[in-house]
């Protein structure tokens, strides 16, 4: 038993192992191609292109050989750490991976993309209710396992003869393709009578993403949706993509510094839908991947009932509420998109983190009133 234990870890560890080396190989490939760049710019700066002078091309070769000896090199290493290693460790370093290179994964074909699933993806034929949780860029499901979140799981199933089931998805991906694969999984999912989104940050655009498209296609299930509810989600884009796409474009005013472009340009086609928030396809695929000026929004359900939740780190008392530090609170409230609906509802919470609302009492005890308060009296227990 302990021979088969010890097998089944070590193949975990070569699949995670794998995944990094792969990425180091890559990522040394392009960084070595920014340098060459550079040093064509640096040794002939009249010339158009930076490339026009290649020196001693043979010394470029060695370094992206040393790049894929390296991440040989860190495989061996894992490989002989402690197998007993914590396996949730490993999930949190392929889910980062994935949120900041996603896309490369799963153009490579890599088994190493992490594949969306929900768990668990089978119910009882008695229940009433679905609630779904989604979880935020570079994270999973685990980011549900709080008490207060797990308090709140508890409270639903007993209040709304429910069951809870946590998506897991590849957040590097476009969070129109993330929806679209959200909207033909719970498609072909067997579902209860009703069904309940709640999402973090990037995982309440999926939830969007996944119900608009599944209402344009008439899909089943959407017409089960009652709520949708995103917590800090940045409906109109978040500051921080904004800034780094800023600093990006910067780098082409010279020939010294394009070359860096590249590096930056290898985040992930889910970070740069955060910039504006796009939800589907065509929002982004017109548009430059650097573009500075945001697509039309899409519109809110107008069947389900949905709570937009902001945070803000700012106390109560202040007049113009600061951001979470990812999300600003307009944008977590969709102010400037959605200034009136009549199935929308807005929530701000002072004192609280982006990262941390998840794990807040105090914002579940609010979902519980929320939902309380906008469910009919026949559909709860």
């Amino acid at each position: 038993m302990q021979q088969k234990s010890s097998s089944k870890t070590g193949k975990h560890l070569r699949h995670h192992v794998g995944g990094v080396a792969q990425l180091i190989t890559h990522f040394g490939n392009e960084v070595v191609d920014v340098v060459q760049d550079v040093h064509g710019a640096v040794a002939n700066p009249f010339s158009i292109r930076g490339k026009d002078y290649v020196p001693a091309p043979m010394v470029y070769q060695l370094v992206r050989y040393g790049f894929r000896q390296l991440g040989n090199v860190v495989g061996l290493t894992n490989i002989l750490r402690d197998p007993s290693k914590e396996r949730k460790e490993f999930l949190d370093l392929q889910s980062i991976l994935n949120g900041i290179f996603g896309q490369l994964y799963e153009e490579q074909n890599s088994n190493y993309a992490i594949t969306m699933q929900l768990t668990p993806n089978d119910f009882r034929p008695e229940t009433k209710t679905l609630v779904v949780f989604a979880h935020g860029l570079c994270m999973n499901d685990a980011c549900w396992y709080s008490p207060a979140a797990q308090s709140f799981a508890r409270w639903v199933e007993e209040q709304f003869d429910a069951e809870v089931a946590y998506l897991r998805y590849n957040t590097g991906l476009h969070i129109s393709d993330n929806g679209r694969k959200l909207a033909g999984l719970l498609d072909h999912t067997p579902l209860p009578q009703r069904v309940i989104l709640i999402g973090h940050s990037m995982g309440g655009l999926v939830a969007r993403s996944a119900l608009h498209q599944a209402r344009l296609q008439e899909r089943p299930w959407a017409e089960k949706v009652t709520h949708l509810i995103t917590l800090a989600s940045p409906h109109e884009g978040a500051v921080l993509e904004r800034l780094g796409n800023y600093v990006n474009r910067m780098l082409a005013l010279t020939r010294y510094t394009k070359p860096l472009m590249r590096l930056g340009s290898l985040r992930s086609n889910g970070i740069r839908d955060l910039r504006f928030g796009y939800l589907v396809e065509e929002q982004w695929q017109a548009k430059s991947v650097n573009s500075l000026n945001p697509s039309p929004s899409v519109p809110l359900d107008d069947k389900a009932e949905q709570l937009f939740v902001a945070a803000s780190t700012s106390a109560s008392t202040e007049g113009n509420p600061s951001g979470d530090w990812l999300v600003d609170v307009p944008s977590g409230l969709g102010l400037r998109y959605y200034p009136v609906h009549p199935k929308l509802q807005r929530k701000v919470f002072y004192r609280m983190a982006h990262m941390t609302i998840i794990e807040e009492p105090r914002l579940y005890e609010y979902v519980q009133q929320w939902l309380h308060k906008t469910t009919p009296a026949d559909a709860r227990k």
